[in-house]
């Protein structure tokens, strides 16, 4: 039986490891399996998970998904219960933030990780940033004449468009992003004219995308860039404009976990997202790769210019807090 187990791991090894390489793939193999937290769509998770069992039989992936907000409460509770369940998570920069400072992150320093700007790595070795997501005005092309598109957010002021734009309950990032940008006083200024726009509000960028393909409402604030080009792919009447500043999310990161039962298998996985291959499965969806020299699917970002907001755990509740004060949304 050993040499029968001996045998199945040299022949299922690629050609090319090293030695200490294969030993590595030997140790994930015999892990099974994996569980991996994170906050993509069910299309997008899907599809990275079956190109890495593809390439790693009979390794098996399973996918927890929620929003990065829920991934990260779920975690902290799994994390104060002594819980260990899962063995990697991919969610926004901020959670990532969070999670590292409440101990629930551990360190792996991938050797893929060299391929990627340096502020797109935590410095201690805790993630490398996967993709960012780019916040675009979105709009109904069925609706919306092309004189009358909004260009910038200022034109989303215009009487025209009070009461028919829709925006995410939550969203506190570009919020703060545009406060950084345009200086507290005059960022304040802006969202107070935009919440007398009575905006439509509802929970999810999946969700509003849907609602302005539909014409529930013709324009929205924000959405991601991505699930735009996702649903205009699918015959959706549904656009996007680039404003300036084009913001672009805290990097998405991934990480191994604390205590991850798996972690051999987890690193494996953790290597596969960073390559080439994995970066080009990532552009395949739409999303903006991290790695250098692999860009963004949509010719139209070649070259774009984003602004990113970093925020500790702190300076996002506060954000939340002041969006609420304005919006009245909570």
């Amino acid at each position: 039986m050993r040499f029968v187990v001996v045998l199945w791991t040299v022949l299922s090894v690629p050609l090319g490891l090293g030695a200490a390489a294969a030993q590595d793939l030997a140790k994930a193999k015999q892990e099974g399996h994996l569980v991996f937290y994170t906050s993509w769509g069910p299309g997008d998770a899907d599809y990275v998970v079956k190109a890495f069992e593809k390439k790693y039989p009979p390794l098996k992936v399973e996918t927890v998904r929620a929003s990065s907000e829920r991934t990260l409460t779920r975690l902290l509770n799994e994390h104060r219960a002594g819980t260990f369940l899962g063995d990697v998570v991919a969610v926004s920069g901020i959670q990532s933030g969070i999670l590292k400072t409440k101990g629930v992150l551990d360190r792996y320093q991938s050797p893929e990780a060299v391929n990627f700007p340096v502020e797109w790595r935590d410095p201690d070795g805790y993630g490398t940033g996967l993709h960012q997501t780019i916040y675009v005005i979105g709009y109904n092309s069925q609706l919306v004449p092309p004189d009358a598109v909004p260009k910038s957010y200022d034109d989303l002021l215009q009487p025209r468009w009070k009461g028919q734009l829709g925006w995410d309950s939550e969203e506190y990032y570009l919020f703060g992003a545009l406060l950084k940008a345009r200086g507290k006083e005059r960022g304040l200024d802006y969202w107070r004219r935009l919440a007398a726009q009575q905006i439509n509000f509802r929970k999810g960028y999946t969700l509003i995308s849907e609602l302005v393909s539909a014409g529930e409402f013709p324009v929205a604030v924000s959405l991601y860039q991505h699930r735009v080009d996702e649903y205009a792919e699918k015959g959706a009447p549904l656009q996007w404009v680039a404003p300036n500043p084009l913001v672009g999310g805290d990097p998405n990161k991934i990480s191994l976990l604390k205590n991850a039962p798996r972690p051999n298998a987890a690193k494996l996985f953790i290597d596969f997202m960073l390559s080439a291959e994995g970066q080009k499965l990532l552009q395949d969806k739409g999303r903006s790769p991290g790695r250098i020299g692999i860009g963004p699917k949509n010719p139209r970002l070649k070259g774009a210019k984003t602004f990113t907001l970093h925020v500790t755990a702190e300076e996002y509740e506060e954000l939340g807090k002041e969006f609420n004060r304005i919006f009245k949304v909570q």
